[in-house]
């Protein structure tokens, strides 16, 4: 089936789904494996183990030893990778157009032969919590965590670590990965998406003969689709704000609430109300705060998007002493944004700039075959870049408005620290 102009889409007998951007002035191609469930389908006993699959599918299978699927890659003059996220799980490859078929080769080789073996799995463990560790030492990245937990709990996996927590993964069992592992591996819960210099027939051609046989019918069903898997996700905790407080010199705060969900139509004028409050340097929040006051060298805003929510947050870093007026201007931005249309100014420059970041970030094959699984996984609708445009243009004042007043209410932002102790933690 077409999506659109260039782009195909075809469920194989086995149940395997392939989708492919033919890109025919590109000099390579980049392949993605995709198992459709991540993190958020994990619970604190399990925390981390999806992550702890990804590592392990590089460690050897029944074909190559850890050392032939990297020498296998180099020799192809590619680049291999491997992702874990809230979603999904993604197997990566780069490479030239005519190593196809064994790049494709390699890919379901890791993802449906792996050895799991149990002196690999304490090897792995061991590089994964150094990893954690490391990860604490983000302190931006760690503040958005407390703030997801406000949101969803500290027991969802929308807020739990896609690395995992350190006492969970210590205890994760081979047992344990291989129940996970065969959970994953479904044949209608796998799909593969490439873009680059490749054609749809000869992208289905390689990617049939290399997975036939490897999935039998009986074992397609669910392997934890963010689709059919939410239960302990979602609930609003009675909690307006979470501290976690560290001898450092900074004071992180996150403030923000719960966004929208990919498949949302409101998403294009979140987008636009994300650019104007806090996207780059002619951005509201950037003005006010670092501009005008000096009250913080960083400052932005983010959106977040899942299956069936998302987030919408401000951060910025700042001196302990500065924290009730950086909140005070947060949150004085949300009341206006909700109270008085954006300027005719404003929306224009935030068209410019969302449609500039679209059409630049998809410049190269990794983006587009990204792109390709992210929709697929949201169920969404394959829009070209195009298309996408025209939503854009599309984005009225008013729509901005509804969706600030929609997303914004002021029982519904939470807020949440990372750094020095604060005596007395404002209250919103």
């Amino acid at each position: 089936m077409e999506l659109f102009p260039g782009c195909y889409r075809k469920k194989l007998d086995g149940g395997i789904e392939i989708i492919g951007q033919e890109e025919p002035g590109s000099k390579s191609i980049s392949i993605g494996l995709w198992f459709k469930s991540g993190s958020r389908d994990e619970t604190r006993t399990s925390s981390g183990i999806t992550h702890l699959i990804e590592h392990l599918l590089f460690r050897g299978t029944e074909n190559r030893t850890s050392y032939q699927i990297t020498s296998d890659v180099d020799r192809l003059g590619g680049h291999i990778n491997g992702s874990t996220g809230r979603e999904f799980l993604l197997l990566s490859l780069r490479l030239l157009p005519e190593s196809l078929s064994r790049g494709i080769d390699i890919l379901t080789d890791l993802a449906f032969n792996p050895l799991f073996r149990e002196e690999d799995l304490e090897l792995e463990k061991d590089v994964v919590l150094e990893e954690i560790r490391s990860s604490h030492d983000d302190h931006q990245s760690e503040a958005i965590r407390l703030l997801e937990e406000t949101i969803w709990g500290d027991s969802s996996g929308l807020s739990l670590p896609v690395r995992g927590l350190e006492d969970t993964l210590s205890r994760l069992t081979r047992e344990e990965v291989l129940d996970r592992f065969t959970s994953l591996q479904k044949a209608d819960e796998i799909m593969i998406t490439a873009a680059g210099n490749l054609t749809m027939d000869n992208l289905i051609e390689t990617s049939s003969g290399s997975i036939e046989g490897l999935i039998p019918l009986s074992d397609q069903g669910n392997g934890g689709n963010p689709a059919n898997s939410r239960e302990g996700n979602s609930g609003q905790p009675d909690i307006r704000h979470k501290h976690d407080w560290r001898d450092i010199n900074q004071l992180h705060c996150v403030i923000g609430t719960e966004g929208l969900a990919k498949k949302d139509e409101d998403r294009f004028p979140l987008e636009m109300l994300n650019v104007i409050l806090g996207q780059g340097m002619s951005s509201r929040l950037f003005r006010k705060i670092r501009k005008d006051r000096g009250l913080a060298y960083q400052v932005t805003s983010s959106t977040q998007y899942y299956f069936d929510t998302g987030l919408f947050f401000v951060y910025g870093a700042i001196a302990p002493q500065n924290l009730d007026r950086f909140l005070n201007l947060v949150l004085k931005e949300f009341e206006r944004i909700k109270a008085e249309q954006v300027s005719e100014e404003e929306l224009e420059l935030a068209k410019k700039k969302t449609k500039g970041n679209l059409v630049l970030g998809l410049e190269n094959n990794r983006a587009l075959m990204s792109r390709l699984g992210i929709t697929a996984l949201h169920d969404n609708d394959f829009l070209s870049v195009g298309e996408v445009v025209e939503k854009i243009e599309n984005v009225s004042r008013n729509d901005i408005q509804s969706v600030a007043q929609r997303l914004l209410p002021e029982e519904e932002i939470n807020y949440s620290l990372l750094g020095p102790k604060i005596p007395d933690p404002p209250q919103l």
